[in-house]
């Protein structure tokens, strides 16, 4: 009996030691198993960075203004949006602020807004066709996004009147988000942010395109650009400036280069499209720009006018990027200018009477070329490209 007693005691205790390591085995494994397959937590945490990080006071967007001078200038309030109705609220902003950075508004969730705007880059896209969810690249260069008050048509064709539109034909655009305008609600809907982001925009969680479209625009409305080392220039006498960037200045403004004629006042911008003599037929090389929508011959070639303001943080250059540099450009408008039928007069060799005329070509020394290029560099304005107000929440 004791014998037994001893045997099954043995055996009861090997038992116990064999279950004690296989339950030690179990834990083992499972601690192994969290350190190499902690997705859940991995994924949590992508959601947690997904959310946008918001001030809890909304930044007073509806303050901003431009300095007095711009809003007295006769020739911006008269070409300018003023009177566009479009009313900038904080929340409203806030709001546009997500929209346009949030990749939830493309078909596939990889494209936002500033996809091809890029706030580094004064809001442009550094490569020359701007690349969307199809893969296919734009048949156009994305110009820079500031100063719409003083804007009233968009796209390098100036086809749509106002930012409500025109902020929502890249969402729709197949090659560009390729989310249609009815599915874009239901989209939005699914992130848990933005039901509070409309209320708070608009006084109820309603989301709909009209006011995705009122938030963006609201938000485009502020990314103001005034603080340039031209601007610190202008009321300083410019002793800012090196003594290239003054050559630069000089020739910018003498009337012989012509620059300022098609380049002014204080956006340094035309409201009108110009033929600049690119080619010597567009819609054959391509792109006949207005032209590609009037059908109308005097037409062909004929782009907006973009400002030059931050023109040394918007490369490429032109509607399709051809030029990498602003030294290309120069180069272009001294001697390049192609004979166009309608070449605008102010490049022609009268600069005035009616298009077409022969080009323009400007006798600049090396010197002369690298000092305008320096001089355009001072209308970079690095505060609005840095401001946390205009920057990517997620």
């Amino acid at each position: 009996m004791d014998h037994s007693n001893a045997l099954i005691s043995s055996v009861a205790s090997c038992r116990d030691m064999r279950f004690s390591a296989i339950a030690l085995l179990i834990a083992f494994s499972l601690i192994s198993c969290e350190k190499e397959n902690p997705p859940l937590q991995e994924e949590e945490e992508v959601q947690q960075a997904l959310e946008p990080e918001l001030p809890a006071t909304p930044f007073p967007y509806s303050t901003q203004a431009f300095p007095e001078e711009w809003l007295t200038d006769p020739a911006l309030q008269l070409f300018g949006n003023i009177g566009s109705g479009i009313e900038v609220t904080d929340a409203g902003a806030t709001l546009g602020r997500v929209l346009f950075y949030d990749p939830s508004m493309s078909a596939d969730g990889t494209v936002s807004c500033s996809s091809c705007h890029a706030q580094a880059n004064a809001f442009a896209d550094s490569e020359a066709k701007s690349v969307g969810v199809s893969g296919v690249p734009t048949v156009r260069n994305a110009m820079g996004l500031f100063n719409f008050r003083y804007q009233r048509r968009f796209f390098w064709d100036m086809r749509t009147v106002g930012l409500a539109q025109q902020v929502l034909e890249p969402i729709a655009h197949p090659d560009e988000m390729a989310l249609s305008l009815a599915e874009l609600p239901v989209r939005l809907m699914e992130q848990p942010y933005y039901a509070a982001l409309f209320e708070a925009a608009f006084g109820s969680e309603e989301i709909n395109s009209d006011r995705v479209a009122s938030a963006l625009a609201q938000f485009l409305m502020c990314m103001r650009s005034y603080s340039s080392r031209y601007d610190a220039g202008r009321s300083n006498g410019f002793v800012n400036f090196s003594e290239s960037e003054t050559m630069g200045k000089d020739l910018f403004f003498n009337g012989d280069t012509r620059c300022n004629q098609c380049h002014s006042g204080l956006n340094l911008f035309s409201t009108q499209p110009f033929v600049n003599g690119l080619e010597l037929d567009y819609a054959a090389a391509g792109d006949g720009g207005i032209g590609s929508l009037s059908d109308d011959p005097y037409d062909d070639g004929r782009f907006k006018t973009v400002s030059l303001r931050n023109i040394g943080l918007t490369a490429p250059y032109m509607h399709d990027g051809r030029f990498a540099t602003l030294h290309e450009v120069i180069d272009f408008y001294a001697d390049g200018i192609q004979d166009h039928p309608y070449l605008d007069e102010r490049l022609s060799v009268n600069g005035f009477g009616v298009p077409g005329q022969e080009p323009y070509q400007l006798s600049l020394s090396a010197e002369e070329r690298s000092a305008l290029v320096d001089f355009l560099i001072t209308f970079n304005d690095t505060l609005m490209t840095t401001s946390e107000w205009l920057s990517n929440p997620f």
